[in-house]
């Protein structure tokens, strides 16, 4: 593949978590934050992001992010005040600088009319200058990779400083670049540069990663050294810096740049090795000051791993006296997503092993005391922190899908008509890699809809009292083993009488049917429903919430309603943390085998006669500490069987469900506590009520994972039924 297509698709990617950084820096100054970093952060990375652009020739990218860029830096500079309506401007900006990045991405670059509308917007607010020094004409040559002689030329003055300063390999990682510092430099004053390049190793031996060079750049003229500090502000910590004044006399025998950068790169370039497959995943956006392989490995999908200690940075003030200076730990390596994912089924594989080892163990009648034992028992110990590790490296928070939804707010609040305020908590919760990416779309849905059909208008939220800005929160926690997602909205909740005419005149249910608020709340959820009148771009097409209630179901999670007329709603979605393994508990039932996730267990019990009892028919409760709880028969809810077992021929497992509700399912013995590789039995078979996954246990047989939430709700439906 080409080296530089390579390097172009790092660029992009590192385009999303600038992007990121910019709209969360954006909605925290819109909620109130002061803080000059926050502002910064935000400046940094459309700054970044011009300059990845600048290597490209991205030029309708290069143009507008220059634009708001300027914008930017007068905020900062305290000239324009960060109001409501500034704020809502740059987070627009925000949304066009993502589109012309994608449109980039795949090739299709042109020009935007929302682009050029809004950049006017932006120059109006920057007083209308624009500093046409950094035309793109200038970031062209900035980024020309032909050679191209440094030549710096300003008013001289009667003092100086002699500016020395080496780049770290961190400093290119986050996208900077040693030529726009020179040019920074330059625009202070008559700047004489000297290239120190005696670190750069023999060729075969250059890191492409790594940072060889240093300038020694002396300056005169009329300014003051927290000028030039201000022009490494960005790169604080990023390279090794030492400013020194000069006298006049000494200031006046600055002369012309004694090399040429264009030259050297040429030189480099040319007789660059091409990498190996074995080369590092990550190849940043290289500076033109800098050399680059020529080959790199196909981009790939990857994953940012963050180790647990990196090595200290070297002091920033003075200059490495001897030696090239070594790499330093990165904060993260990329990692392709193809390996992880094959490291976790061999971990899969591992576990199912182990099992059967221990299983092979048992079968030998060999005593826990005795040295094989003794060493599985450890062997399975190791399984474990090994699986946590792998686990722990596919773990993302869920921040990745939560930044997309301000847009989405953003735009269906304009659609609509209606001012809306988005609150997200729990963003740094943490959950496996193919959750998160599962679960942008039902979000979306949810979203959606709770803007549209959720919140009032404007006018009826100020008839009831309510402020005319509706609010919709979207929170994350951790609960039980399983991560929690709520969506939320502050309007009028469900219109259950509205709701259950619909669904009558659609005939999806009879119209003497007796349904319980619950029931009639989960009707949004059936395939054709919608409570819209018409079919907009928003919603009314009847597919919106089934979708969703698909989706979540593929993933092993459930999805309830609590609505208040009046008061809102709220949906909660619960997940499982991870799709690869989980700790179960082994039953039998029937003379079938099946495993219980243990997360949903809250104790085992031998239940006695005088604590359980009938309502009729085959439904029976249990009383626990004072309270009565369902016992469901798993033989029974699973066709197993056709007669209840009798309560006390079994052991009840105490679950906690969904919403806190409890029930205890009754098996016929429990054969232990073992962890388990989930295994899909929709993909492989198909989707069976009732049952969630399946899994191999260590005799080779495949055992069922119950869906524990589905056993309770079916049972209760029949309960009610019953009564």
């Amino acid at each position: 593949m080409d080296p530089l297509a390579a390097i172009r698709e790092t660029f992009f990617q590192e385009c999303d978590e600038q992007l990121a950084e910019l709209e969360s820096g954006l909605l925290a100054m819109e909620g109130g934050d002061q803080d000059p970093e926050t502002i910064n952060a935000v400046f940094r990375a459309v700054h970044s992001i011009k300059g990845g652009a600048g290597a490209f020739s991205l030029e309708a990218l290069i143009r507008f992010a220059h634009v708001f860029e300027t914008a930017l830096d007068e905020m900062r500079s305290g000239r324009l005040e960060a109001t409501s309506d500034v704020l809502k401007t740059m987070l627009r900006a925000s949304d066009v600088l993502a589109d012309l990045v994608s449109a980039a991405h795949a090739g299709e670059e042109g020009d935007d009319p929302r682009a050029a509308t809004l950049a006017d917007e932006l120059k109006a607010m920057s007083g209308g200058e624009d500093d046409t020094s950094e035309s793109e004409e200038d970031w062209g040559d900035d980024f020309d990779f032909q050679p191209q002689a440094v030549s710096f030329e300003a008013p001289a003055g009667p003092t100086g400083f002699v500016v020395r300063f080496k780049p770290r390999a961190d400093l290119y990682a986050k996208a900077n670049e040693s030529a726009l510092l020179l040019r920074e430099l330059a625009r202070l004053g008559e700047a004489s540069v000297e290239l120190d390049a005696h670190d750069v190793p023999p060729i075969n031996e250059i890191d492409p990663e790594a940072a060889y060079l240093s300038w020694t750049v002396t300056l005169t003229g009329d300014m003051d050294e927290t000028a030039i500090r201000e022009v490494f502000e960005f790169v604080d910590g990023d390279c090794e810096l030492s400013i020194e004044p000069i006298a006049a006399d000494e200031a006046e025998a600055g002369g012309e740049p004694e090399f040429d950068i264009g030259s050297l790169l040429a030189k480099v370039q040319g007789d660059a090795p091409a990498a190996t497959e074995e080369a590092p995943a990550e190849i940043e956006p290289a500076a033109a000051a800098e050399p680059e392989p020529e080959a790199a490995p196909e981009p790939a999908p990857t994953l940012a791993v963050v180790p647990k200690a990196a090595a200290p940075e070297a002091p920033a003030d003075a200059l490495a006296s001897t030696g090239p200076r070594k790499t330093e730990a990165g904060a993260t390596i990329r990692v392709d997503l193809e390996r992880v994912d094959r490291l976790i089924d061999l971990v899969g594989e591992l576990v199912i092993n182990q099992a059967v080892l221990s299983q092979r163990v048992m079968e030998a009648g060999l005593a826990r005391a005795s040295a094989v034992a003794m060493g599985l028992d450890e062997l399975e110990q190791l399984t474990r922190e090994i699986q946590d590790s792998v686990m722990a490296i596919r773990a993302q928070p869920v921040k990745s899908v939560f930044q997309r939804m301000p847009r989405l707010v953003r735009e269906v609040a304009a659609m609509t008509g209606k001012p809306v305020r988005l609150v997200t908590e729990g963003e740094g919760t943490e959950v496996d890699k193919t959750v998160i990416e599962r679960l942008a779309d039902p979000l979306t849905h949810m979203i959606r809809n709770a803007i549209d059909h959720g919140l009032e208008s404007p006018e009826k939220r100020a008839a009831a009292g309510k402020p005319a800005e509706g609010v919709v929160k979207l929170a994350a926690f951790h609960r039980s083993g399983r991560i929690v997602i709520e969506v939320s909205d502050d309007g009028g909740g469900i219109n259950r009488e509205r709701v259950k005419g619909i669904a009558v005149e659609k005939g999806l249910i009879a119209a003497d049917a007796a349904l319980s608020d619950e029931e009639i709340d989960n009707l949004i959820f059936m395939p054709g429903f919608s409570t819209a009148s018409e079919v907009s771009d928003i919603s009314g097409r009847g597919v919106g919430m089934d979708v969703v209630r698909r989706s979540i179901l593929a993933l092993g999670g459930r999805i309830n309603i609590v609505s208040k007329p009046g008061k809102g709603s709220t949906f909660t979605m619960s997940l499982p943390l991870t799709l690869a393994v989980l700790d179960g508990m082994v039953v039998s039932v029937a003379n079938q085998t099946l495993v219980a996730p243990i997360t949903a267990i809250v104790e085992t019990l031998q239940p006695k006669a005088s604590d359980v009892h009938s309502l009729g028919g085959h439904s029976r409760v249990i009383s626990i500490r004072g309270g009565f709880v369902p016992l469901i028969d798993i033989g029974m809810a699973l066709g197993y069987r056709r007669d209840p077992l009798p309560a006390t021929q079994g052991v009840a497992l105490l679950i906690e469900g969904e919403g806190g509700a409890r029930a205890a399912l009754l098996v016929d013995a429990i054969q232990g506590q073992r962890q388990v590789v989930i295994k899909s039995l929709e993909a492989n078979y198909r989707q069976v009520p009732g049952v969630a996954a399946a899994t191999i246990l260590g005799d080779g047989r495949v055992a069922l994972i119950l869906d524990i939430d589905t056993i309770v709700s079916v049972s209760r439906g029949e309960m009610r039924k019953a009564g």
